[in-house]
């Protein structure tokens, strides 16, 4: 069976490219380095509770995957055979093209490291703001996690008592990177 040629535009364009396990940092920055392509390989940070208490990780926001920006005639062959890289995907007989918009979006939501810091989920003692139904708007206390539920209790006033309450997570804010946020 006769394989379909490849279809590319010519000319300056993001691609999506495909790494070894655990390289996408490293690829991404021999190819910046050798051929003075522009790329990005945004990482994830995020706090795991471990046996040495609660602890903050890194790791590819996309494994296995960066953005990089170059020509496909001229740089097509050593983007490929750069060190950590597998291959350029082909979806549909085409190269795998990242539009500069959704690159450009993505930067935005990046330090200066390119890292972006992941939900930190509510925890006991937090306030926060209800943001659906009738009570949007309305403080409450966060005084019990059901993460497996994706839901919450929180402790808010009503009528003038103090009343005890379930509301899952996504209609109240979430923190992030130290403020809260729609969740």
């Amino acid at each position: 069976m006769r394989e379909e040629p490849v279809v590319f535009e010519s000319g300056v364009r993001w691609y999506c490219v495909r790494t070894q396990p655990k390289k996408e940092r490293l690829a991404a920055a021999q190819l910046a380095s050798l051929f003075e392509l522009e790329t990005l390989s945004p990482r994830i940070r995020f706090k795991r509770k471990t046996v040495r208490g609660v602890v903050w990780f890194e790791e590819a926001m996309f494994p296995g995957y960066f953005f990089a920006r170059f020509d496909m005639e001229t740089h097509k062959r050593a983007v490929s055979f750069a060190p950590g890289v597998l291959h350029i995907p082909i979806f549909g007989g085409r190269f795998a093209e990242v539009d500069a918009a959704v690159v450009d979006g993505l930067r935005a939501e990046l330090d200066e490291a390119g890292r972006a810091d992941v939900m930190e989920p509510l925890a006991v003692g937090d306030e926060t703001r209800i943001l659906t139904g009738s009570m949007q708007g309305l403080q409450v206390r966060v005084v019990k996690v059901m993460s497996a539920e994706q839901r919450v209790a929180v402790l808010m006033e009503f009528l003038g008592q103090e009343v005890e309450t379930i509301f899952p997570l996504s209609e109240l804010e979430q923190r992030r990177k130290g403020a809260l946020t729609q969740g």
